[in-house]
């Protein structure tokens, strides 16, 4: 079964009680409920996004990677250019990349979007998740300043993750 079916799955478990009353316009429940890979934009203030789950697609190329990150089931690497998540996995289970896209606003970094780049095929081999980030450059971001870095981390299927790295987004 495909990540996001099981993710699909797994909400369609919770109460519906639950899930009304995440629908609420703050930038908290907007969290929980925006569809958009986007974070969303209520009353003038931007809400954090839904995790994005996608499913990594293989091959490369690799190069010029930053922010990397390993444990015992593989690797994770951040590619600025293009905005790639890249990881390759050394054991015979699922591995995923966990990330979080944060820009400044002004006075503190901000979350903006976060998500996952699952791999359970292809052992030994990169792939790649695409993204589409701000650039560290890019003025104004969606907190109205300029800024933009990339948390990211390795993790296996059961949740034990590597030490998470941090990387701007500057080219």
């Amino acid at each position: 079964m495909k990540n996001w079916q099981k993710h699909l799955m797994a909400l369609a478990a919770v109460p519906a009680l639950v899930l009304a009353s995440l629908a609420a316009p703050s930038p908290a429940a907007s969290a929980s409920v925006t569809a958009s890979p986007q974070a969303s934009v209520v009353d003038g203030t931007v809400g954090a996004a839904a995790t994005e789950y996608n499913d990594a697609v293989g091959g490369g190329p690799i190069y010029s990677v930053y922010g990397c990150t390993e444990n015992s089931y593989g690797e994770a690497c951040f590619q600025k250019y293009g905005d790639g998540i890249y990881l390759v996995k050394n054991t015979s289970g699922a591995v995923y990349a966990r990330w979080s896209n944060w820009l400044w606003n002004g006075s503190a970094w901000q979350q903006y979007r976060n998500g996952e780049c699952w791999l359970s095929n292809l052992t030994n081999t990169w792939s790649h998740c695409n993204k589409d980030f701000y650039e560290d450059s890019t003025s104004p971001n969606a907190y109205g300043s300029q800024g933009s870095g990339i948390r990211l981390s390795l993790c296996s299927s059961g949740g034990t993750c590597s030490t998470e790295t941090w990387t701007r987004n500057d080219s």
